[in-house]
């Protein structure tokens, strides 16, 4: 009795530890998206993002990027269902595959075995989510930067916010960004970006409402 009692408590404990495995990977990943999305977001807006963030903006980048933008979200949640929903239907799909009569012998019935092969491994839902998830977030850093560096260009954008600064002075402006440390941001018919550091600087920033 006491011997099944420890094989329990055992195997308890060896759940918990790989579930805590699997929330640190999963971090881990996350926080490496959020410093690629940035990266190469601002990447087009001719700025190191690197050279003006702390370790605390990078360990939060990826939570911060994830809930400050719904859209983001929401297409997250769908990239994760649509990879799970692949991995429920394809084997129904392999297993009418082998109903066919090329699939039942030769290369063919081997390259279906090596298929099956691969979706019993536990991990390959998450390897393909994973991709999926990547290749969004690079997707959606190179799209974000592209347009917003095409709107500077031809001044097509809209003044977004209004920061005082310490010294009473009023600026309204297009926030591009933002950070623990600086705001980056362009000024109504400039092309030039600029980046104003907040500690000591500024006041107060107020978002515009929208006409």
């Amino acid at each position: 009795m006491e011997t099944e009692t420890n094989v329990t408590s055992e195997n308890q404990t060896q759940s918990f530890l790989a579930i805590q495995d699997y929330l640190s990977i999963g971090y881990v990943f996350l926080l490496v998206l959020g410093v690629f999305h940035e990266t190469i977001y601002y990447k087009y807006l001719d700025v190191n993002i690197l050279e003006y963030s702390s370790i605390l903006d990078v360990l939060i980048s990826p939570i911060a990027l994830i809930f400050g933008n719904l859209f983001l979200l929401l297409t997250v949640l769908f990239v994760i269902l649509v990879g799970y929903g692949y991995f429920k239907l394809i084997p129904k799909y392999y297993k009418w595959l082998g109903t066919k009569k090329k699939y039942q012998e030769g290369k063919y019935k081997l390259k279906l075995e090596k298929f099956k092969a691969m979706q019993k491994n536990k991990n390959g839902p998450l390897l393909i989510i994973s991709i999926y998830v990547f290749v969004l977030f690079i997707g959606l850093g190179v799209g974000r930067g592209y347009k917003t560096k095409d709107k500077i260009d031809n001044r097509e954008y809209k003044m977004s916010h209004r920061m005082t600064f310490n010294d009473g002075e009023e600026k309204k402006i297009k926030m591009l960004g933002k950070n623990s440390l600086y705001v980056f941001y362009v000024t109504e018919g400039d092309q030039e970006i600029s980046i104003a550091p907040i500690d000591g600087n500024i006041q107060l920033i107020q978002k515009l409402k929208k006409k």
